[in-house]
C-alpha cells in the first residue's frame, strides 16, 4: 500500500506475529529504503529498529491469537525514514525508565535489554502511546 501526503511517500505493511513475519518485514523495509534511495546506513537503522521491536512482540508481547498483528508504516522524509510501529501485544513502553536502564557490562549481563538499547541509539524522536488495542511507537532514523 502506498500513500502520499504532500510530496512525502509512505508505505504500510501488516504482518502476523511470528518469526516469519519479522523476516518478511525486514526484507520489505530493505526494499522500500533502497527504492527511496536512502543510504545503506539509514536502511540498516530502520531494519534494526523494526526487527528489534517486532522480535520483542513475538517473544514477549503475549500474542495468543491468529488475529494479533504488527503494522509498520514507513514515511519517506528528507531527513531519513519515519517509522510508525503498531502491535496488538500487551502494553509496553520502550521509552520507559525501566527499559532505558543501561545493562551491565556484556561479560556479566543477562539476556535481554540490548535490543531496546540499540533502538534508542538509532532512533530519533522515539515516542510511545497506547492507542486503543495498539502499542504505537513512532521514531525517525536518519543518516549521521
Amino acid at each position: 500500500m502506498i500513500a502520499t501526503a504532500g510530496s512525502a511517500a509512505a508505505e504500510t505493511r501488516r504482518s502476523g506475529v511470528s518469526a516469519q513475519g519479522v523476516v518478511a518485514l525486514d526484507a520489505w523495509v530493505e526494499s522500500v529504503g533502497r527504492r527511496w534511495g536512502r543510504s545503506e546506513r539509514t536502511v540498516f537503522a530502520a531494519r534494526l529498529c523494526i526487527a528489534e521491536l517486532a522480535g520483542n512482540v513475538v517473544e514477549h508481547g503475549g500474542a495468543t491469537s491468529a488475529e494479533d498483528h504488527i503494522i509498520v508504516t514507513l514515511h519517506c522524509r528528507s531527513n531519513g525514514i519515519g517509522i510508525e510501529f503498531l502491535d496488538t501485544g500487551a502494553p509496553f513502553d520502550p521509552t520507559g525508565s525501566a527499559a532505558a536502564a543501561k545493562p551491565a557490562p556484556s561479560c556479566s549481563a543477562t539476556e535481554g535489554g540490548r535490543g531496546l538499547m540499540l533502538v534508542r541509539a538509532y532512533a530519533k524522536n522515539l515516542s510511545y502511546r497506547r492507542d486503543g488495542l495498539y502499542n504505537r511507537i513512532e521514531m525517525t532514523v536518519a543518516p549521521d
